[in-house]
C-alpha cells in the first residue's frame, strides 16, 4: 500500500509539473504573439494627414485621387452639467484609392462645475462643436489641419477648447503630423471665436492649466538650428503662458531672469 501511495504521489507530481510547463509555454507563446501584433500594428499604421495636390483639367472642375477619408469619433460631453459636445474628426487610409471630381463652387459634402479640465491625444483633421440647448453646430477649423492634442478647460465661467496642431508640412515628408511645428489654437465657446498663437522657430510641446490662476502654461521647444526638427536632448525648452480671460500670451519668465541664470552657468559675473 505504501509503495502504491508513493507511486501515485510521484505520478501526480509528474502530471502537475507537465501541466504547469504547458501552461507556462502557452502563456509565453500568447504574450509573444501579442507583442508581435502590437509591433506590426504600430509599424504599419500611418494615419498622418497626407499632403495632396488637386489638379485642374482646364475646366471648372478639379480632379484628384483620394487616399484618405474622414471618420467621426463618438461625441464627447464637454461638461457633465451642460449638453455641450465635441465630435473629433479623424482620417483613415483607403485600401483602394478613389478618383474624385469636384465641380467648381460646390465643394465636397459628407453625409456645474467652476473648474474642469480634460485632455486627449490623437491625430484629427477637424472638430465639430455641438451645443444642444442652442441647437448650434459648427466645424471649428476652416483650413486643412492636423491636430495632435486637444483639451477642454472650464474655469470661472470661461470655457475654451485648446488644440495643438499644424497647418504646414514643415519637414517636407508629404504629410502633416506631430513631427511638424506645432501651433496653439484656442476656441472660445462664449462668442464662437477661434484664435491662433504661433511662436517663431518654436514648436508647442504641450500645455496644461495652472490651478488657481487664469493661465495655461505652454511648453515650447526652441529649434535653434532651424532645421524644422526639435532635438529634445540638444535644444532648449521655454515656458510661456496663455491668459484665457484676456486671451493673450504672457511671459512669466522675463528675459532678464533668463540672462541672469545663463550667466551663472556660463561663469560670467554680474
Amino acid at each position: 500500500m505504501d509503495k502504491l501511495s508513493r507511486y501515485n504521489q510521484k505520478l501526480l507530481a509528474v502530471i502537475g509539473t507537465a501541466l504547469l510547463a504547458a501552461a507556462a509555454i502557452s502563456l509565453i507563446t500568447g504574450l509573444g504573439a501579442f507583442v508581435i501584433s502590437l509591433m506590426d500594428t504600430n509599424g504599419s499604421q500611418d494615419n498622418g494627414l497626407r499632403i495632396q495636390q488637386a489638379h485642374s483639367n482646364g475646366s471648372d472642375s478639379v480632379e484628384f485621387v483620394r487616399t484618405q477619408e474622414i471618420t467621426f469619433d463618438s461625441p464627447l460631453q464637454l461638461d457633465t452639467a451642460q449638453a455641450k459636445y465635441i465630435i473629433p474628426v479623424g482620417q483613415v487610409n483607403l485600401k483602394t484609392e478613389e478618383k474624385v471630381r469636384v465641380e467648381s463652387g460646390r465643394g465636397l459634402k459628407f453625409s456645474s462645475f467652476n473648474y474642469y479640465y480634460e485632455a486627449y491625444a490623437g491625430l484629427f483633421n477637424n472638430f465639430i462643436y455641438y451645443d444642444h440647448p442652442k441647437k448650434f453646430t459648427k466645424k471649428i477649423f476652416d483650413e486643412k489641419i492636423a491636430i495632435t492634442y486637444w483639451s477642454f478647460l472650464k474655469k470661472d465661467g470661461v470655457e475654451v477648447l485648446l488644440f495643438k496642431g499644424t497647418t504646414t508640412d514643415d519637414n517636407a515628408d508629404k504629410q502633416m503630423d506631430d513631427n511638424d511645428y506645432q501651433t496653439l489654437f484656442a476656441y472660445y465657446l462664449a462668442d464662437d471665436t477661434l484664435m491662433r498663437y504661433e511662436f517663431e522657430n518654436k514648436t508647442v510641446l504641450g500645455f496644461q492649466p495652472m490651478h488657481k490662476t487664469d493661465l495655461v502654461s505652454i511648453q515650447l521647444g526652441v529649434d535653434k538650428d532651424k532645421d524644422f526638427f526639435f532635438d529634445i536632448n540638444n535644444e532648449p525648452q521655454e515656458i510661456t503662458t496663455l491668459n484665457v480671460v484676456s486671451r493673450s500670451i504672457q511671459n512669466v519668465i522675463t528675459g532678464d531672469i533668463k540672462t541672469e541664470i545663463q550667466n551663472i552657468i556660463d561663469g560670467i559675473g554680474k
